[in-house]
């Protein structure tokens, strides 16, 4: 963009891109409704569908100008994301609702693991050569740069086939039977014992005049036929009541707390979790968005930056199914609390790397990214044991708004201060912020709901 589109255009600008694709906001609030309203795979079609589109339209918008781009890139790519991640998240819970922060570790897992294999193929396309980049963090070469808007379209094309083929199999489970007492389906993935269970289990259609018809002691005398054909009709009709109402498994840490969005809006829970997370995604979008520019001014090596990156995205791939497991076996609290504490340290001491060479900058990177992959793996489990699982996509959806004002922040700062303030400074500052979510989470459990995560 500097070189072809706008000469005025900074690293600092660009900030505002990532901050929307990742919280459009009412986004996911959006993919509740939608999710609801239609099915699942439709939910998840419409956001894919806005994601690969902008993606697309993107080789022609980085041509024409930065408020094209931020428009197609940045707002309908980061609305198309956040339908299709609550989406796909709310789904994986309803197949087991009882093991809620592995299974939204999982989901979130998948979300952050595609960096580590396209940053990779990205820079093999755009700087095949390994040309490295000015002091400033920016490419001029004119051969590198021509290949920038063909990789868009490559790209839609990857996402699109890629989505198509998930959409087959994102689908809610199928109505329960209600007496089959086999539990839910992470308890036949997890257990060996419940897969005994299913093997012998079948279903058939039962004729009505089959079906067992309970007496009552205290029933008036009536004629026997007309009795038993009342009887019969209110219990099929009352069996599929049950079928059509409640979900697929039963579930015995079912919470009995089902609060809807405007109740929640009013719980001092709603605003610990909210502020909580703002400290959270403050820390974790700015190191996700300036690692590489702040490597780059001492490291000239662009494939070993790509690689560093795909090495830190994988460890917090694997890091947030670890932190939803460490949630399912202790609690929200705990995780989180050990997760910011961790990232205080790394964050307050990052600017040693620039010393220490580019090998510490790989083990700062992948210990920063562990700690930040609690963020995406444990705020949904949070919301569904505060506020319960039946409004969870639109909850969620309210709470992640949060990360929109973090993120304005954010950009507000690296595009006005950052060139003042340095890098060393802007570590040291950001450091505070997983602190105070430290702090923020250790005072939960005097808020009404706060009990249910600590």
């Amino acid at each position: 963009m500097r070189n072809f589109t706008d000469p005025t255009v900074r690293i600092e600008h660009m900030m505002w891109i990532p901050t929307f694709q990742g919280c459009f906001p009412f986004a996911m609030v959006i993919g509740g409704l939608t999710s609801s309203t239609f099915s699942p795979r439709v939910s998840a079609f419409i956001g894919c569908a806005l994601v690969t589109s902008s993606v697309a339209l993107s080789a022609y918008a980085i041509q024409h100008s930065f408020a094209l781009f931020f428009v197609v890139y940045g707002l309908l790519f980061g609305l198309g994301s956040g339908i299709a991640y609550v989406t796909a998240v709310s789904t994986a819970i309803n197949w087991a609702p009882d093991k809620i922060g592995v299974v939204s570790g999982i989901v979130a897992a998948g979300f952050g693991l595609s960096s580590s294999i396209f940053a990779p193929i990205q820079t093999m396309i755009v700087n095949p050569l390994n040309l490295p980049a000015t002091k400033d963090g920016y490419f001029v070469q004119p051969e590198l740069l021509m290949r920038v808007p063909s990789l868009f379209t490559k790209l839609a094309i990857i996402y699109g086939i890629m989505q198509g083929i998930a959409l087959i199999v994102v689908c809610d489970p199928p109505f329960r039977i209600r007496h089959s007492g086999l539990g839910s389906l992470s308890e036949y993935i997890f257990s060996a014992s419940a897969s005994q269970r299913y093997a012998g289990v079948s279903y058939s259609r039962v004729r009505l005049d089959e079906q067992v018809v309970v007496e009552t002691t205290n029933r008036p005398a009536a004629d026997p036929s007309k009795s038993r054909s009342n009887e019969s009709i209110t219990n099929s009709v009352d069996d599929e009541d049950d079928d059509d109402e409640d979900p697929v498994f039963d579930n015995d840490e079912d919470t009995t707390i089902q609060m809807t969005s405007s109740e929640m809006l009013k719980s001092p829970t709603f605003y610990c979790l909210f502020a909580s997370l703002f400290c959270c995604s403050f820390y974790a979008n700015m190191f996700y968005n300036l690692y590489k520019t702040y490597g780059e001014s001492f490291i000239e090596d662009d494939m070993f930056m790509a690689m560093a990156f795909s090495v830190a995205s994988v460890a917090n791939a694997i890091a947030r199914i670890g932190w939803g497991y460490l949630t399912d076996r202790t609690s929200f609290q705990i995780a989180l609390s050990t997760a910011t504490c961790l990232a205080s340290v790394f964050l307050l001491t990052m600017p040693m790397t620039r010393e220490l060479g580019k090998m510490a900058f790989l083990f700062w990177l992948t210990g920063t990214f562990i700690c930040m992959g609690a963020t995406h793996a444990l705020f949904i489990t949070a919301t569904v044991k505060c506020f319960g699982n039946r409004h969870k996509a639109r909850n969620y959806g309210y709470l992640i708004l949060s990360t929109t004002a973090s993120g304005v922040l954010l950009a507000a700062i690296s595009q006005f201060y950052l060139k003042a303030i340095g890098y060393t400074y802007l570590f040291i500052i950001t450091s505070i912020f997983p602190f105070c979510a430290f702090i923020i989470i250790s005072c939960i459990q005097w808020t009404p709901q706060g009990k249910s995560v600590t």
